[in-house]
């Protein structure tokens, strides 16, 4: 810019800042003139009706927020007890079956085999005992025979005793008759001794038969095996194996679960877990719901996890229901949330019903002392049933609109209902 351009810019700014001071002075003769002060500035506000409330510290429970895994009560991997091929699978993944309902079949053969093997052997054992019996009665007859021969000859021999005191038998008809009496006695004595080896190997007979019978019955339960049935009412969840496939004992072949009872099982820290009793009520979360349901402690393991330090805590599961309109069904490895109690604090909460979302801010509408109301950034944390907890924005002693009304906006005068 040159020196004349300078000049003459300097001089047009110098006017301009003369002409201010100058429309001031006039103002004032004009307001002067007319012997008045000028109006002062005044602010009107529309007014409306909203409840207040005063903003205040309480004593809220420290929680402690973990996720579990749902599992039944009851689950088990059947498998087979007799070796053998796979003949059939009669259910699938997601069946419900019935307690004792035959879920499988492992070819029997051999299985049956060895009952007509231990059928054979009960049979020859229950002739054995029929036999037994027979000779024993023989054997008694004979010794009641030898008996009565006995019991005769020892008469005789008493009277002839007698009759040789007189002398009037000869002496060998007295040898004669003491001979006889001494046979009959040995006859006794052999038959007493043969009752006693019958009874004897009847006996052997009877065990022998409890054997078998007991045989039979083993190779019967074997025979049950190669049908695999259900141990409860459950649901099929897993199915290890396929048709024509060896089974063996321990291989697992299907795996079912008690599907009327179901638990969830929560890693809780060591320094909780002490704070965790059995019959405890635990609030617990789905996340297609905000309203949690009630579940109890059942079992707590003495034992901590050396790596995660946490133990485990298995909490009952209520029935199925409807929740917010689904039905709600528990499934082993699905999850829930559970909420501890870790002690209490305190901290400023606020209605529910006074918080406001603009977008992704949250705010509260705070009424000042000459009753206007403000809309306020605030910070949020936990929500407790109808009551959420405030971090950042407010502080004891302030009052907020609670409910806020239909309409209500910055700035509108508030007049407490």
């Amino acid at each position: 810019m040159s020196a004349r351009d300078r000049q003459g810019f300097f001089r047009v700014s110098s006017t301009r800042m003369n002409i201010v001071p100058l429309v001031c002075a006039v103002w004032m003769a004009m307001a002067t003139a007319c012997g008045k002060e000028p109006p002062p500035r005044s602010v009107s506000f529309s007014t409306v009706s909203a409840p207040v409330v005063t903003v205040g510290l309480e004593n809220i429970p420290e929680i402690l927020e973990l996720s579990g895994t749902v599992r039944a009560a009851r689950i088990s991997v059947l498998s087979s007890k007799v070796p053998g091929r796979i003949t059939a699978i009669l259910v699938r993944e997601g069946d419900r079956v019935r307690q004792g309902q035959v879920l499988a079949r492992i070819d029997d053969r051999e299985t049956a085999a060895g009952v007509a093997q231990a059928q054979a052997s009960l049979q020859q054992a229950r002739f054995a005992v029929d036999e037994a019996e027979k000779a024993l009665r023989m054997a008694q007859a004979e010794r009641r025979a030898a008996e009565a021969r006995h019991e005769l000859a020892q008469a005789t021999f008493k009277r002839f005793q007698a009759l040789m005191a007189r002398e009037s038998v000869s002496r060998q008809e007295f040898d004669e008759v003491k001979a006889k009496f001494a046979s009959a006695a040995a006859d006794v004595d052999r038959a007493r001794q043969a009752v006693k080896a019958l009874q004897a190997k009847k006996e052997q007979a009877l065990e022998a038969l409890n054997a078998a019978r007991a045989a039979l019955e083993a190779a019967q339960a074997v025979q049950t095996y190669a049908e695999v049935t259900a141990p409860m009412d459950a649901l099929v969840t897993a199915k290890h194996v396929e048709v024509g496939q060896m089974a063996a004992p321990g291989l697992a072949l299907l795996t079912v679960e008690d599907y009327s009872a179901y638990r969830l099982e929560v890693p809780v820290p060591e320094r909780v877990l002490s704070r965790v009793r059995v019959g405890d009520a635990v609030p617990l979360f789905l996340d297609f719901s905000q309203e949690p349901l009630t579940g109890r402690v059942v079992e707590v393991l003495p034992s901590v996890d050396s790596q995660t330090r946490s133990g485990l805590v298995k909490i009952s599961l209520p029935s199925p229901a409807s929740v917010h309109g689904r039905t709600l069904q528990w499934r082993t490895g699905t999850f829930a949330r559970a909420r501890f109690i870790t002690g209490s604090r305190e901290a400023i909460t606020v209605p529910a019903s006074a918080v406001v979302q603009r977008g992704q801010l949250t705010g509260v509408f705070v009424v000042d002392d000459e009753q206007v109301c403000r809309w306020r950034l605030v910070r949020t944390g936990r929500s407790m049933h109808e009551r959420v907890e405030i971090l950042a924005g407010l502080k004891p002693g302030e009052q907020v609109v609670a409910p806020v009304v239909p309409g209500l906006e910055e700035g509108l005068r508030i007049t407490a209902d």
